[in-house]
Protein backbone atom coordinates (compact mmCIF):
# COMPACT_ATOMS: atom_id res chain seq x y z
CA UNK A 1 0.00 0.00 0.00
CA UNK A 2 1.38 3.46 -0.87
CA UNK A 3 1.82 5.99 1.94
CA UNK A 4 -1.35 7.66 3.16
CA UNK A 5 -1.53 11.28 1.99
CA UNK A 6 -1.89 13.98 4.66
CA UNK A 7 -3.22 17.25 3.25
CA UNK A 8 -1.42 20.27 4.72
CA UNK A 9 -2.46 22.91 2.15
CA UNK A 10 -3.91 25.84 4.08
CA UNK A 11 -3.69 28.31 1.18
CA UNK A 12 -7.43 28.51 0.38
CA UNK A 13 -8.67 31.24 2.75
CA UNK A 14 -12.30 30.10 2.33
CA UNK A 15 -11.52 26.49 3.26
CA UNK A 16 -8.82 26.81 5.91
CA UNK A 17 -7.75 23.64 7.66
CA UNK A 18 -5.86 25.40 10.45
CA UNK A 19 -7.97 27.93 12.36
CA UNK A 20 -6.09 30.21 14.74
CA UNK A 21 -8.65 33.02 14.99
CA UNK A 22 -8.77 32.89 18.82
CA UNK A 23 -5.12 33.98 18.80
CA UNK A 24 -6.11 37.39 17.42
CA UNK A 25 -3.15 39.18 15.83
CA UNK A 26 -1.03 36.05 16.18
CA UNK A 27 -3.46 33.85 14.22
CA UNK A 28 -1.42 33.67 11.00
CA UNK A 29 1.69 32.81 13.00
CA UNK A 30 -0.20 30.13 14.96
CA UNK A 31 -1.60 28.58 11.77
CA UNK A 32 1.86 28.51 10.15
CA UNK A 33 3.37 26.88 13.25
CA UNK A 34 0.63 24.21 13.36
CA UNK A 35 1.22 23.43 9.68
CA UNK A 36 4.99 23.23 10.15
CA UNK A 37 4.62 20.91 13.14
CA UNK A 38 2.29 18.52 11.32
CA UNK A 39 4.74 18.28 8.41
CA UNK A 40 7.68 17.81 10.81
CA UNK A 41 5.90 15.05 12.76
CA UNK A 42 4.46 13.20 9.74
CA UNK A 43 7.61 13.34 7.54
CA UNK A 44 9.64 10.62 9.32
CA UNK A 45 6.77 8.09 9.35
CA UNK A 46 6.80 5.63 6.46
CA UNK A 47 3.02 5.07 6.55
CA UNK A 48 2.24 8.71 5.68
CA UNK A 49 3.34 11.44 3.29
CA UNK A 50 2.72 15.17 2.95
CA UNK A 51 4.34 15.29 -0.51
CA UNK A 52 2.12 16.08 -3.48
CA UNK A 53 0.98 12.87 -5.19
CA UNK A 54 -1.21 12.08 -8.19
CA UNK A 55 -4.80 11.34 -7.16
CA UNK A 56 -4.15 11.66 -3.43
CA UNK A 57 -6.24 9.66 -1.00
CA UNK A 58 -5.84 10.26 2.68
CA UNK A 59 -6.76 12.71 5.40
CA UNK A 60 -6.70 16.31 6.54
CA UNK A 61 -5.89 17.01 10.17
CA UNK A 62 -8.28 19.92 10.75
CA UNK A 63 -6.87 21.94 13.66
CA UNK A 64 -8.59 24.71 15.56
CA UNK A 65 -7.37 26.86 18.42
CA UNK A 66 -10.25 26.80 20.91
CA UNK A 67 -8.58 28.66 23.78
CA UNK A 68 -5.81 31.25 23.73
CA UNK A 69 -4.42 33.67 26.27
CA UNK A 70 -1.29 35.73 26.38
CA UNK A 71 -0.32 37.75 29.42
CA UNK A 72 3.10 39.29 29.67
CA UNK A 73 5.53 36.59 28.57
CA UNK A 74 3.17 33.68 29.29
CA UNK A 75 1.15 31.97 26.58
CA UNK A 76 -1.57 29.34 27.03
CA UNK A 77 -3.23 27.59 24.09
CA UNK A 78 -5.61 24.68 23.40
CA UNK A 79 -5.79 22.99 20.00
CA UNK A 80 -8.44 20.47 18.91
CA UNK A 81 -7.85 18.13 15.92
CA UNK A 82 -10.44 16.42 13.74
CA UNK A 83 -9.50 13.79 11.16
CA UNK A 84 -11.30 14.54 7.88
CA UNK A 85 -11.21 12.24 4.85
CA UNK A 86 -9.37 13.64 1.83
CA UNK A 87 -10.24 14.45 -0.90
CA UNK A 88 -13.30 16.20 0.45
CA UNK A 89 -16.50 15.17 -1.24
CA UNK A 90 -19.61 17.26 -0.70
CA UNK A 91 -22.53 15.40 0.87
CA UNK A 92 -25.74 16.66 2.44
CA UNK A 93 -24.82 14.93 5.70
CA UNK A 94 -21.28 16.33 5.98
CA UNK A 95 -21.46 19.50 3.87
CA UNK A 96 -18.35 21.07 2.39
CA UNK A 97 -16.11 20.35 5.37
CA UNK A 98 -15.99 16.66 4.57
CA UNK A 99 -16.51 13.40 6.37
CA UNK A 100 -15.04 13.24 9.85
CA UNK A 101 -13.37 10.01 10.89
CA UNK A 102 -14.56 8.93 14.31
CA UNK A 103 -12.03 8.52 17.11
CA UNK A 104 -12.29 7.15 20.61
CA UNK A 105 -12.33 10.55 22.29
CA UNK A 106 -11.45 14.15 21.60
CA UNK A 107 -8.02 14.81 20.13
CA UNK A 108 -6.92 17.95 21.91
CA UNK A 109 -4.06 19.33 23.88
CA UNK A 110 -3.35 22.29 26.10
CA UNK A 111 0.02 23.80 26.86
CA UNK A 112 1.49 26.85 28.50
CA UNK A 113 4.92 28.32 27.93
CA UNK A 114 6.90 31.46 28.67
CA UNK A 115 9.39 33.70 26.96
CA UNK A 116 10.02 34.75 23.37
CA UNK A 117 9.55 31.23 22.04
CA UNK A 118 6.60 30.46 24.32
CA UNK A 119 3.98 30.31 21.58
CA UNK A 120 6.08 28.06 19.33
CA UNK A 121 7.04 25.85 22.29
CA UNK A 122 3.41 25.43 23.36
CA UNK A 123 2.24 24.54 19.84
CA UNK A 124 5.11 22.07 19.42
CA UNK A 125 4.28 20.38 22.74
CA UNK A 126 0.62 20.00 21.83
CA UNK A 127 1.23 18.72 18.31
CA UNK A 128 3.94 16.26 19.44
CA UNK A 129 1.41 14.85 21.90
CA UNK A 130 -1.72 14.55 19.73
CA UNK A 131 -0.67 14.07 16.09
CA UNK A 132 0.80 10.59 16.71
CA UNK A 133 -2.51 9.60 18.34
CA UNK A 134 -4.19 10.00 14.93
CA UNK A 135 -2.02 7.39 13.18
CA UNK A 136 -3.86 4.22 14.23
CA UNK A 137 -7.25 5.72 13.40
CA UNK A 138 -6.17 6.80 9.92
CA UNK A 139 -4.46 3.48 9.13
CA UNK A 140 -7.52 1.49 10.27
CA UNK A 141 -9.93 3.74 8.37
CA UNK A 142 -7.85 3.61 5.18
CA UNK A 143 -7.97 -0.20 5.24
CA UNK A 144 -11.80 0.05 5.08
CA UNK A 145 -11.91 2.62 2.25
Amino acid sequence: MPPIFINTDNSNKKKRIYIGDKAGGSSADVEAKIQAQIIKIIAPTSEFTTNKVDEPKGYTLFCEVTEFSKAGGDTSIKIVIEIIRFPVQFTKKHGLKGEKVMTSGELSGTASASGKTGLADAIEAIMQKIVPKTYATMIADMARR
